[in-house]
């Protein structure tokens, strides 16, 4: 028999404690459950938004992010990298401040769209201002919505097409000269033969008239443009003959210094500025000194023509991976975008005492010799003109440029001004 007294009341009191504990013990396991559950959830989330990062940044196109502000959200490595900057530099920043350069969202932006309709966007960009080294980008956008459905951001994909724009304007331009080709070998056989007629009866008249004579002007001028029609002729007849080069071993740095002696003594002017660095120890490569030579002065002479109030003309060349660039920069007014489109077409010009012959024989040139030539310019500012030549040692190395492109051009560093661009 057990015996009452103060210890046996204590039981209800003792059976509360170990209920209140035991429900405690029970608390606390669902606790650490429910912690481990939600760590293990915050885990997988952080994995997958790890994963995510991973293919945002792994996509070689450039992807942004922006807001209806324009401003952007996210941006990824490889866009972060072709502007030139940090991810986190970038973040926070108007879109149209990166890019544009401007203090409003672009009237062609394809984000206005996307965020107007709710609906993916597309359009093709082309640029030509200098320091932009992507000529050509297909802009995508596609929407983000939020739980109502309504179009909260807009992702950009930017995918760079300068090479499929090149491709396209390459076949623009064998068609075109394959066309004029065909033309000047008729025009040749029927011009020739007139103009030496009429070029050698106005020399005799020239030569007979007295030295005061006041016809003597006329004639002059006969002769001219006679003068200035076999120039025509021979670029046409030369557009004909495809400018197949006689390869010799050339330095460029010797073939550019002769153009400037001939610039200093000929066309330039006094109130324009011949600047520029010559880079020491380029290696020899194979070309056509004469044909080079002809391609220079063809470029340089119409940036002298762009800056008929003066200005300054530079003319540098380096070495940039295995290839020789030459490099003439003005400072004149600019080219407007419909011009650079026509800018190499034959016959094309914008000045009345023009052929519209030199730039297409140019590229023609520097095509021949397995390069490139690019034009940058911006309104107001000035235009360059950029001149890749390959170093090859033999003349089947020149065939393989100009057919298939520099062997090293897609692993050669560059070392060119400049690394910022907009889409």
């Amino acid at each position: 028999m057990i015996a009452e007294g103060p210890v046996g009341t204590l039981g209800p009191l003792l059976w509360l404690v170990v209920g209140a504990a035991a429900g405690a013990v029970v608390a606390t396991f669902v606790c650490a459950a429910r912690l481990k559950r939600v760590r293990r959830e915050e885990s997988e989330i952080y994995r997958s938004k790890r994963q995510l990062q991973a293919i945002f940044d792994g996509i070689t196109d450039g992807l942004i992010i922006v807001d209806r502000d324009f401003k952007i959200v996210a941006v990824n490595k490889a866009e972060a990298a072709f502007l030139g900057k940090k991810p986190q530099e970038v973040v926070g920043r108007e879109c149209y401040e990166v890019y544009c350069r401007g203090d409003h969202a672009c009237e062609t932006c394809p984000a206005h769209n996307t965020f107007a309709t709710g609906k993916p966007t597309l359009i093709t960009r082309l640029e030509t201002t200098s320091g932009y080294h992507r000529r050509g980008v297909d802009v995508y956008t596609f929407p983000v919505l939020d739980d109502q459905g309504e179009t909260i951001q807009a992702i950009q994909y930017i995918k760079d097409v300068t090479d499929r724009v090149k491709l396209q304007k390459q076949l623009q331009q064998v068609e075109q000269l394959t066309g004029i080709g065909q033309m000047a070998a008729n025009v040749a056989h029927e011009i020739r033969n007139p103009l030496i007629a009429v070029g050698g009866f106005a020399r005799q008249l020239h030569e007979a008239l007295e030295a005061d004579d006041p016809r003597r002007e006329y004639t002059g001028i006969i002769l001219e443009e006679v003068t200035r029609l076999e120039q025509i002729l021979r670029e046409q007849l030369t557009l004909e003959r495809h400018l197949q080069p006689n390869l010799r071993p050339v330095e460029v740095n010797g073939i550019v210094k002769d153009v400037r002696k001939l610039l200093s003594h000929g066309i330039l002017s006094s109130r324009i500025r011949l600047t520029g660095d010559l880079s020491d120890g380029l290696p020899v490569t194979m070309g056509d000194g004469n044909q080079l030579k002809q391609a220079f002065l063809n470029i340089m002479t119409n940036a002298i023509q762009s800056m008929p109030d003066g200005g300054e003309l530079r003319i540098s060349t380096t070495q940039r991976g295995q290839n020789i660039i030459v490099r003439v920069d003005d400072t004149g007014p600019g080219i407007a975008s419909d011009v650079m489109e026509k800018l190499f077409m034959p016959f094309f010009t914008t000045r009345k005492a023009g052929s519209g012959l030199g730039l297409a024989v140019t590229r023609r040139i520097i095509e021949n010799h397995g390069g490139e030539i690019e034009v940058m310019s911006e309104i107001g500012v000035g235009t360059t003109f950029e001149v890749s030549i390959p170093i090859v040692r033999t003349s089947g190395e020149v065939e393989h440029e100009k057919r298939f492109g520099a062997a090293g051009a897609g692993t050669s560093q560059d070392t060119s001004e400049g690394t910022g661009g907009a889409s």
